[in-house]
């Protein structure tokens, strides 16, 4: 069987590495797969991931489009996203996957539209959650039932986002901050078990950020709202995103007439259940398909309400159903 050809452009986080290494398992256990090539801007991370994974370095993104790469992995900054996006679908017949956030504000999520404009049946973008296991049998279970309101926690320390080198993703003007950074990851869950979950009307809640605090952004953030669920009556929902310290945990409560039905990703070693392996599994398959995943048509609920709700708790923007 003709091997798989993927490439890496960008590697903004930590998301990549775990990518390779769960399709490198997938690769050494007999699944066609070949990583063929990484570009970043960073020429440090872009070698030493080279000779991890045993790939070729591309010095431009023309070069890594030269690897002829059946799929991109995209993990750029937020000043890289749609420019990379863009060459890369005018200079491949790829397949584009990207890892979150593919923006962090509405001007880059405008940009972002633009870029992949007439090509977004190519492209793809989900957290990471959306293949746990665990999240996806609880959709299974909620598909048949009667919601009256759903319940998320999003918990992920922002300490790491502090870092030079990360400091975008603690920044709202340009990689979103907590709302989005750790907040998209309860909007991913909502949708999972809500699909085309829609924000509506106002959002309520509160932020805190500390005095003196080294964020630029809030440290715990707590919203209430409505979505319109198409097929369904509107849903009322809260969402919690914290950065405080600790072990990533990720949970949703769904209240229906049945009962209510619960997920908590909450472990020691949180990539062993988190749906990066499963993930990775998915990314083979599609392709071989021809498809993308987590295609853009379906992704972009979960972008759009993850910005809208961060931008109406900081006071700026009134949520209204999209026409």
């Amino acid at each position: 069987m003709t091997p798989i050809r993927i490439a890496f452009a960008g590697l903004a986080h930590s998301h990549p590495v775990s990518d390779a290494s769960n399709l490198a398992r997938l690769r050494d256990a007999g699944s066609p797969v070949e990583l063929v090539g990484v570009f970043d801007s960073d020429a440090a991370l872009a070698t030493a991931f080279a000779a991890r994974f045993g790939c070729e370095i591309a010095p431009t993104l023309a070069a890594l489009a030269d690897t002829r790469p059946d799929l991109v992995i995209l993990t750029a900054r937020p000043h890289e996203t749609a420019p990379f996006v863009r060459e890369l679908l005018a200079t491949t017949g790829a397949l584009v996957f990207a890892n979150k956030v593919v923006a962090g504000t509405a001007a880059q999520l405008a940009a972002w539209e633009a870029a992949i404009a007439g090509d977004q049946d190519r492209v793809g973008t989900s957290s990471v959650l959306r293949f746990a296991p665990a999240l996806r049998a609880l959709a299974a279970r909620v598909a048949g039932s009667e919601v009256w309101g759903v319940r998320v926690l999003a918990q992920h320390d922002i300490e790491m986002f502090l870092a030079p080198d990360r400091a975008w993703q603690d920044d709202p003007a340009r990689g979103g901050g907590t709302l989005v950074t750790a907040g998209i990851h309860a909007w991913e869950m909502l949708d999972a078990v809500l699909p085309g979950a829609e924000l509506v009307g106002d959002v309520s809640g509160w932020t805190h950020r500390s005095p003196g605090s080294r964020s630029a952004s809030e440290e715990v953030a707590q919203l209430a709202g409505t979505v319109a669920v198409p097929d369904r009556r509107d849903v009322q929902f809260g969402i919690t995103v914290t950065g405080t310290p600790g072990p990533e945990r990720y949970a949703i409560d769904v209240f229906t007439a049945t009962g209510t039905l619960s997920v908590s990703l909450e472990f020691p070693h949180p990539h062993d259940s988190l749906g990066f392996a499963e993930l990775a599994a998915a990314l083979v398959d599609n392709t071989q398909g021809g498809r993308a995943t987590a295609p853009w048509d379906s992704a972009r609920a979960v972008a759009t309400n993850t910005i809208r709700a961060a931008q109406a708790l900081r006071g700026t923007h009134h949520t209204e159903k999209s026409q």
